[in-house]
């Protein structure tokens, strides 16, 4: 049976998590310290998984099981929902970065091949194989 607005509102928190289920594979977790969150429980190459599909109140119902319907044309068409969201979140991010100046991100190639980036004070140290690895990542993302 469906879930109703009222119902997700009038849940209250418990001594442990709880589910309560929509349809079609769509819950909310209701955690102890009183969080609320969507989940899709699929399966996808013989294992099962769990896409997260936002806080309750940000997303409310009819948002939730509009996210999950999409995941669903995803899963009919032969992909992951969860790696499709991971690929769009590397293409925003690299994006993100492509826009900042050449002023707040340096990066530089040691002579065995490792790689920094600095972004502020922040650094991220990538050995010569997983230096290879982003960039044939990022290659595919710009084609």
């Amino acid at each position: 049976m469906a879930l109703a607005d009222a119902a997700i509102r009038e849940a209250a928190p418990a001594d442990r998590p709880f589910k309560l289920f929509d349809e079609l594979g769509l819950l909310i977790l209701i955690v102890p310290a009183g969080g609320k969150w969507w989940r899709f429980g699929y399966r996808f190459g013989g294992r099962q998984k769990s896409l997260s599909m936002g806080v309750y109140s940000e997303v409310d119902l009819d948002e939730a099981r509009a996210r999950r319907d999409e995941a669903r044309q995803l899963l009919a068409q032969g992909s992951d929902p969860a790696e499709v969201r991971r690929e769009e979140n590397a293409r925003r991010s690299a994006e993100r970065l492509a826009e900042k100046s050449s002023a707040t991100v340096r990066v530089s190639v040691a002579l065995d091949g490792d790689v920094e980036i600095w972004k502020g004070r922040a650094v991220l140290r990538l050995a010569s194989d997983e230096a290879t690895a982003v960039k044939d990542i990022l290659t595919r993302l710009a084609a």
